[in-house]
C-alpha cells in the first residue's frame, strides 16, 4: 500500500444514547459493536441495521475497559472493580485493583487485567485471582497479545514484553511519558501516547516515529486484513495510516460531521467498517472504501 492509495469515507451511523464519554469499544460478530462509558452502561449496537443500542448492564460507575469473551462480558471500572455480565444480563462485581482497570484480556486458561496500581492480575476462567505481578509503580494503561507474546505499557512510558507464561522477557523505554495504546502490524509493534507521537518498533528497536496528532493518542487499531491502522486522539480526530506510517485519511468533524470532543477509542468492525468513540458521548461508524487496485493493498 503506497502513495497511490485513495480512501473514500461515508458516515454509516452516528450512534447516540450514552450519557457520558464513551471510553471503550469492542467489535462483535456480524459487524456489531459493544461500548462502555462514563455512565457505567454496557451497550450492544448493530450499526448496519439500526441506530438504537441494547443495554446489557448498568454498572453504576465509569467503565474504562471492556472484554466480551465466549458470551460473557468483563468491564473494568474507574474504581478498580471488574463487572462480569453473563448471557442473562446478571452482573457480578469483583474487587480487582486499588485504582482504575485499564485493560482486561483473555489468555490461555484465564484472563489478565492491568490497573492504575501498576499491577498485572492473573485470573482463572472463573475470575478467581491466581497471581499478582507488580510491573510498575505507575498505571498500566494498555496490553497487546499476539501469538506467544504479551506487551504491556503505561504511564511510566516503558514497554514490557512478556512470554506466554507471563514471565518478563525484556522492557524498554517506549515514550517519554504515558503510552495509551498499542497494535501490531506487519511484524511491527506500534505504540501511541501522551506525547501525541506514534512509534514503530521491531524486536524492541525503534524503527521510526511520527508526530501523528496534536494531542494524546488514545487508541490504535490494526486493520484485520490490510497493512494499515487507525489512530484515535484527544485532538478530536481519527486518522488512517499505512504500515509504513503514511497518512491516508483524517476523520474529523469539519469534513464528516464527526466527533466534537476527545476521541477515546477506535476499532475495525470489518474490512470496510471503522467505529470510533468520544467524550462527546457518541459513536461514529464509517464506511471505508478503497479505490486502489487490490494488489496495491496487499
Amino acid at each position: 500500500m503506497g502513495t497511490g492509495t485513495k480512501i473514500n469515507i461515508k458516515v454509516l451511523q452516528h450512534l447516540k444514547g450514552h450519557n457520558g464519554g464513551v471510553y471503550a469499544l469492542q467489535a462483535a460478530p456480524n459487524k456489531q459493536l459493544y461500548s462502555a462509558s462514563a455512565d457505567g452502561w454496557i451497550v450492544k449496537w448493530d450499526p448496519t441495521k439500526q441506530a438504537d443500542g441494547e443495554l446489557l448492564a448498568q454498572c453504576g460507575e465509569p467503565i474504562y475497559s471492556l472484554l466480551f469473551h465466549k458470551g460473557i462480558g468483563y468491564a473494568g471500572s474507574s474504581k478498580g472493580y471488574i463487572f462480569v455480565i453473563d448471557a442473562e444480563k446478571n452482573v457480578r462485581k469483583i474487587e480487582a485493583h486499588t485504582r482504575g482497570v485499564f485493560f482486561i484480556k483473555a489468555i490461555k486458561n484465564g484472563f489478565i487485567s492491568g490497573g492504575g496500581d501498576g499491577k498485572l492480575n492473573i485470573w482463572d476462567q472463573n475470575m478467581d485471582l491466581l497471581k499478582v505481578l507488580q510491573l510498575s509503580n505507575n498505571s498500566l494503561r494498555c496490553c497487546l497479545i499476539e501469538e506467544n507474546k504479551v506487551w504491556i505499557a503505561g504511564s511510566e512510558g516503558k514497554i514490557f514484553e512478556l512470554n506466554d507464561e507471563l514471565a518478563e522477557v525484556k522492557s524498554y523505554q517506549g515514550h517519554k511519558n504515558s503510552i495509551f495504546a498499542m497494535c501490531q502490524l506487519d511484524g511491527q509493534l506500534i505504540s501511541g501516547g501522551r506525547d501525541a507521537e506514534i512509534r514503530h518498533w521491531k524486536d524492541g528497536q525503534l524503527q521510526y516515529n511520527t508526530a501523528a496528532h496534536t494531542l494524546h493518542v488514545h487508541g490504535l487499531a490494526a486493520h484485520p486484513n490490510l497493512p494499515l491502522y487507525a489512530s484515535a486522539s484527544m485532538d478530536k480526530s481519527c486518522k488512517i495510516w499505512t504500515a509504513e506510517g503514511e497518512l491516508l485519511k483524517v476523520l474529523e468533524a469539519e469534513k464528516y460531521g464527526g466527533h466534537i470532543n476527545c476521541v477515546n477509542a477506535c476499532v475495525w468492525l470489518s474490512d470496510t467498517l471503522l467505529a470510533t468513540s468520544s467524550d462527546d458521548r457518541t459513536i461514529m461508524v464509517y464506511e471505508v472504501e478503497f479505490e486502489s487496485n487490490k494488489n496495491d493493498l496487499k
